[in-house]
């Protein structure tokens, strides 16, 4: 019997969150292959997973920074180093649940790898339980929709499939809430009115290396740009901030508005590549892109696409 160590991405998002505290919940319940499953996470938790998991009485994950060698671990809503734990290199990847592209991803072993192209990996999580033949319990489904929920901007955003469609209906009759509504909800949970320029940056950010440049793509969700606009100057400076603490050549920072539909994307540092990709100039206001709202379908794959 082994420990086996469940955490999503850096800077976790309430779908990183989720996806490895139910995740880990189900292995449990199952004995999975023997082992015991601890939801950790990459870092802080964002306000709403926090409020959600205290309201249900489950404890937060185990913040970690760093693994040892030859520890077990599944990594769930990512599979790129650069999004993922300090020593991955050298821990053993017992398996991956993801939504995303595919990165520098390689083991010495085969894995449990299930990655789909649906709007979230709570989706995907929700479909494992029948697959594991474990019946949601009701705690268990209103997590999984809020990841849902925000994960696809209360449905809107491009990533949104049929089949997430489907198991938020579902979820949503077994807790008795109307999805949509109930996403809302979650989202204005989230203290955005008080977020720094510094929040607005780190808070939800990943790294990506387009033709071997670090960049960094990070979104601040809102559901009303305003305030983040008349803080351009510190959003810039602040950018410049994060890129230099983590090696960046370049950040890309989308003020995605989910009432307007819409991002407004700032560039930082080195990002031809961006500007090529998603086909704007570096403005020092940004550029406003209608229909922009997926940072991992509209921003970073036109992005690498462009390389």
């Amino acid at each position: 019997m082994a420990n086996v160590l469940v955490f999503g991405h850096q800077n976790p998002d309430n779908d990183a969150i989720m996806s490895a505290v139910v995740l880990s919940q189900l292995l449990n319940q199952v004995e999975y292959a023997g082992n015991t499953y601890e939801a950790c996470a990459l870092g802080q938790l964002p306000a709403e997973s926090a409020k959600l998991l205290a309201d249900a009485g489950i404890a937060e994950p185990r913040v970690i920074e760093s693994v040892e060698a030859g520890q077990l671990v599944v990594l769930t809503d990512h599979n790129e180093s650069a999004q993922s734990v300090a020593g991955l290199k050298d821990a053993t990847v017992f398996g991956v649940v993801d939504h995303h592209r595919i990165g520098d991803f390689e083991t010495a072993g085969p894995l449990h790898y299930i990655c789909l192209p649906w709007g979230s990996s709570c989706t995907i999580v929700t479909k494992l339980a029948g697959v594991l033949g474990v019946e949601l319990s009701d705690v268990q489904a209103k997590l999984l929709l809020s990841a849902m929920m925000t994960d696809t901007l209360m449905l809107k955003s491009p990533t949104t499939t049929d089949v997430d469609r489907a198991v938020a209906a579902k979820l949503g009759e077994q807790v008795g809430v109307d999805p949509v509504k109930f996403g809302m909800e979650v989202f204005l949970t989230r203290p955005s009115g008080s977020f720094t320029a510094a929040e607005m940056v780190g808070n939800d950010i990943k790294m990506f290396e387009p033709a071997g440049k670090k960049l960094l793509i990070g979104q601040y969700e809102t559901v009303d740009k305003s305030r983040a606009l008349g803080m351009i100057d510190e959003i810039r400076e602040a950018m410049r901030a994060y890129a230099a603490e983590k090696g960046a050549d370049g950040i890309v920072l989308c003020i995605t508005d989910i009432m307007e539909e819409g991002s407004q994307v700032l560039l930082e540092g080195e990002t031809e590549a961006a500007q090529k990709g998603l086909g704007i100039a570096d403005e020092h206001d940004g550029v406003w892109m209608p229909g922009v709202l997926s940072r991992k379908k509209q921003v970073a794959a036109p992005i690498m696409a462009a390389c």
